[in-house]
This record gives C-alpha cells, sequence and structure tokens, in this order.
C-alpha cells in the first residue's frame, strides 16, 4: 500500500470527504487531489499539518506503512514514593533529609 492509500484509508476512518479533510487539515483540495491521484508527493509541511490536526496518526505509519515499535526508553517508570532526599554542597559535604 503506498502513502496515498494510507491517506484515503485515514479519510476513511474519520468517516469525512476527502475535500473536508483537506480543509481541516489546512490544505487546498487541488493539492490533496494530486496526492491522492499520485501526481505528487505529500511534503513534509503536509504530514505535519496531518499530525498537528490528528495527532493519532501514527506518522512513520502513514509515511513508510510501518508501525512505529514502543521505544521501552520512552515508557515512563512508575511511580515510587520519595523515601529521602540528599542535599550535596559545595564543600563535599552532604545532609540527608527524611520525612
Amino acid at each position: 500500500m503506498d502513502v496515498s492509500k494510507r491517506i484515503v484509508k485515514v479519510i476513511n476512518e474519520k468517516k469525512i470527504s476527502a475535500s473536508k479533510f483537506a480543509s481541516t487539515i489546512g490544505v487546498k483540495r487541488s493539492n490533496l487531489s494530486h496526492i491522492l491521484s499520485r501526481r505528487n508527493k505529500p511534503s513534509i509541511e503536509f504530514f505535519h499539518k496531518i499530525k498537528k490536526t490528528y495527532p493519532e496518526i501514527d506518522l512513520n505509519w502513514l509515511i513508510t506503512g510501518k508501525k512505529l515499535k514502543k521505544d521501552v526508553n520512552f515508557v515512563k517508570p512508575e511511580v515510587s514514593n520519595i523515601d529521602s532526599v540528599i542535599v550535596f554542597f559545595n564543600d563535599g559535604s552532604y545532609k540527608k533529609f527524611k520525612e
């Protein structure tokens, strides 16, 4: 599936017309038509407008057709209670504060 078909899939999932989609993301209908007909390739700005309007869309999938794997480094650790705080002073000493 090429990028134009993935854009059509997004439009269909949003249950709106191509004209409404163009208006919603802030591009001319003719620009969208040229992209959908494969006459023109979408620009970075075009993808940015889609992401700005529809933040839930995976741009990696939209551009490449591959879903972005979740990176474990981006997962926030579980919040835990703070047991104590240590303050280090310029002279090399420190003080531990505990509630």
